[in-house]
C-alpha cells in the first residue's frame, strides 16, 4: 500500500497477470505544485465582433497500438483564445461535433486559439493534464489576426509526434463513460425506486504525458492507478520517453475506463478494497476481487465489446499485447468450487458481463439480461445499496445478498450458478450470533497448483480454502475470542486465530489487532487459540480462522469458537 493515499492500479507485466493496487512512496499531488488555471467559461460580448468557425478532431490507434485510425472529433472542449498579452479574451467549447465557433474583437491584432483537453461542462468534468507538479493543460494551437470573420479549419490532436491524440482520447473515453451512464439510467426510478438517475460526474483529474511512466510518481513500477482521496487518474504516457516500444495506456481504452471505474466506485458508491496486488488466475481477497472486477466489467459495458485488452508499442517500434481477455468466452480465474467465484476478479468480471448482457448462453450458465440501471441502483443507493454507510468489508457476495432482495430485480441465479458464486457472505465476512448452540465448523486448506501454492506465509495463503472470515460488531470494552479444533482422524490441520481491524489488509501485521498462532504437532488431534484485548473500541472487526500450511495442509478439521465465552455461531 502506498503511505498516505490508498490507489487503486492496475498494469498488466504478463500475460495473465495483472499487478497494481500498491506500492511504495508518496502520492504524486503532496510534492510543490502550481496551481490549475480557472476554467474558461465566462462569454464575452463584442459590439460589431467578428465569428471564428472551425472543427477539431484527434488520431488515435486501432486497438490501441495499432495503425492510427479515421480521426474522432473533440466534443465538448474548453476553448480559451488568448491576446498578444497572454490575456484570455475569449471562452468557449466544441459542440457534439467537434465544431465551435466564436466571436472575437474586430481590430486587427494577433491572437491565439487554444483547444485545450479539459471539459467542465454539463456533458463531462475531466481535466488532462501534464503532471501534478505543473498542472498544465494539452492543447492544440492557432494563430490568428482579428481582421474578418474566417474559418481557422480543422485543428487536429495527432497520434504520433507530440502525441497529444492521447490526452484527447483519454478525455474522449471520459465522456463516453459518462454518455453511458446517463442513457442507461434514464428515467430508472420507474423501474427502482432506489435508482438516481445519472447527469454528469465531478471532476476528475487525470495525469498524462507522453514517454511518462506515472508510477514515478508514486515509488511504484509501469503503471496506471487512481488516487481516491484526490480524485485523481495516472495514465501511463511510456517510459522514460520512448512511446513505440514501451508500455503505453493512452489509446487502451480498456485501461482509461477501467481507472475511471475507480473514481465512479469512489464517488458513487463505496469501496473497502485494501489494493495490492491482483492476478487473473488467483484467488483474492474478495473485496479487491469486487473493486477490479467492477472496473473490468464497466469498461466493456460502456464500449459494447466483451474484452479486457492491454497492450505496448506501435508499429513504429517493438509493438504487442500485455492481455486480451474475451469476457464471453475467456478463461482466467475459472473457478473449481461454489463460492470460490466470490474470490476471482475476472469470475466476478465475467459475471457482471453476463447479468447485463444480451447474448444469453443457455441454462446454467446465463439466461440474464438485466438492465444495467438494476446494477446501478445496488451499486449507488445511499439506503439499500453499496452507498450505505453501515455495511462493511463489501464483495460481490454482499452485492448479490441485496440485488435478491430488489423490488422488481431479475433473478441472477444462472449467472451466479454457472460462475461458481454464492450471492451471501458464507465464505467471507459472515455474521455471527452470539449464544445459544450450533454445530462445528469444517474448515480443510487447499493448494492451487500452478498459480498460488500455499508455502506457509499468511499473506500467500488461499483465502477461500485455507481461511475462514466473520464479521463482528463490538460495542466496545473487553473482547475475549475462543477457538477450540479437533479431528477424529488425526493429521489435524493446524489452526491459527487473528481479529482484524476494519480496514485491514490480508496477512498485514499492521492490520492485526491480536493474533493466537499456536503449534500442534501431526498426530495430535486437538488445539485451541485465544485472543483478549482490553478495552477495544467500539466497531466492527475482522475474525479470521487460518490454517498455517508451513509444514502441512492437515485433514479437514472442525473448530468452534466463543466470544466472551459464549458460543459464536455462522449465520
Amino acid at each position: 500500500m502506498i503511505s498516505k493515499f490508498a490507489v487503486l492500479a492496475i498494469t498488466i507485466f504478463s500475460l495473465l497477470t495483472l499487478q497494481g493496487c500498491g506500492g511504495s512512496g508518496d502520492g504524486g499531488s503532496s510534492s510543490s505544485s502550481e496551481a490549475v488555471l480557472p476554467y474558461c467559461e465566462t462569454i464575452t460580448t463584442y459590439t460589431d465582433g467578428i465569428t471564428i468557425t472551425g472543427s477539431a478532431q484527434y488520431e488515435y490507434r486501432t486497438n490501441g497500438n495499432g495503425a492510427i485510425a479515421s480521426p474522432k472529433p473533440i466534443r465538448h472542449a474548453e476553448i480559451r483564445v488568448l491576446n498578444s498579452s497572454g490575456s484570455v479574451i475569449q471562452c468557449g467549447e466544441t459542440n457534439s461535433s467537434g465544431n465551435f465557433s466564436l466571436v472575437l474583437p474586430n481590430n486587427g491584432a494577433s491572437a491565439t486559439l487554444h483547444l485545450t483537453s479539459r471539459a467542465s461542462n454539463n456533458n463531462v468534468k475531466a481535466y488532462v493534464l501534464n503532471n501534478p507538479t505543473n498542472n498544465s493543460f494539452h492543447s492544440i494551437p492557432v494563430v490568428l489576426t482579428m481582421d474578418s470573420s474566417k474559418s481557422v479549419g480543422m485543428l487536429t490532436a495527432s497520434a504520433t509526434g507530440t502525441l497529444e491524440g492521447g490526452a484527447f482520447n483519454i478525455l474522449d473515453k471520459i465522456l463516453d463513460a459518462n454518455d453511458f451512464l446517463r442513457t442507461e439510467t434514464v428515467n430508472c426510478s420507474a423501474t427502482f425506486s432506489e435508482c438516481t438517475a445519472f447527469s454528469v460526474a465531478p471532476l476528475v483529474t487525470v495525469y498524462w504525458s507522453p514517454g511518462v511512466n506515472p508510477g514515478i510518481y508514486v515509488g511504484g513500477g509501469v503503471v496506471s492507478f487512481y488516487i481516491p482521496t484526490d480524485r485523481e487518474l495516472y495514465i501511463i504516457g511510456g517510459v522514460d520517453g520512448d512511446i513505440n516500444s514501451s508500455d503505453t495506456d493512452h489509446f487502451d481504452d480498456s485501461i482509461i475506463l477501467h481507472e475511471y471505474g475507480h473514481f465512479l466506485e469512489d464517488v458513487y458508491s463505496r469501496t473497502n478494497s485494501p489494493g495490492g496486488s491482483h492476478s487473473g488466475n488467483t484467488v483474492l481477497d474478495p473485496r479487491l476481487a469486487w473493486g477490479e472486477g467492477w472496473a473490468n466489467y464497466f469498461q466493456a459495458a460502456v464500449t459494447g465489446n466483451p474484452v479486457y485488452r492491454d497492450t505496448f508499442g506501435t508499429p513504429e517500434g517493438t509493438s504487442g499485447v500485455f492481455f486480451n481477455e474475451d469476457l464471453e468466452s475467456g478463461t482466467s480465474d475459472t473457478p473449481s468450487t461454489t463460492g470460490e467465484g466470490n474470490f476471482r476478479e475476472f469470475a466476478i468480471t465475467r459475471a457482471l458481463w453476463d447479468i447485463t448482457d444480451t447474448n444469453n448462453e443457455g441454462a446454467g450458465v446465463d439466461q440474464v439480461s438485466a438492465p444495467f440501471s438494476e446494477f446501478w441502483t445496488v451499486f449507488t443507493s445511499s439506503s439499500i445499496g453499496f452507498a450505505n454507510t453501515n455495511f462493511n468489508f463489501r464483495n460481490i457476495g454482499l452485492f448479490y445478498n441485496i440485488q435478491s432482495s430488489l423490488t422488481g430485480g431479475s433473478d441472477w441465479s444462472s449467472v451466479q450458478t454457472g460462475e461458481k458464486q454464492r450471492n451471501n457472505e458464507t465464505d467471507y465476512s459472515n455474521t455471527l450470533t452470539i449464544g445459544g448452540a450450533c454445530g462445528a465448523t469444517a474448515i480443510q486448506a487447499a493448494n492451487i497448483s500452478g498459480s498460488q501454492p500455499e508455502n506457509g506465509t499468511v499473506a500467500n495463503s488461499n483465502q477461500f480454502a485455507s481461511n475462514d472470515f466473520y464479521q463482528i460488531t463490538h460495542s466496545g470494552g473487553d473482547l475475549n475470542l475462543a477457538l477450540a479444533y479437533n479431528t477424529s482422524a488425526g493429521n489435524t490441520a493446524d489452526l491459527d486465530l487473528y481479529l482484524y481491524s476494519n480496514d485491514y489488509t490480508f496477512g498485514s501485521s499492521s492490520s492485526v489487532l491480536g493474533s493466537s498462532t499456536n503449534s500442534i504437532n501431526a498426530g495430535q488431534t486437538a488445539g485451541s487459540e485465544t485472543i483478549s484485548i482490553s478495552n477495544l473500541a467500539a466497531g466492527t472487526y475482522m475474525i479470521n480462522v487460518n490454517v498455517f500450511t508451513q509444514s502441512r495442509l492437515g485433514a479437514s478439521t472442525t473448530y468452534s469458537l466463543s466470544v466472551n465465552s459464549q458460543t459464536a455461531c455462522p449465520n
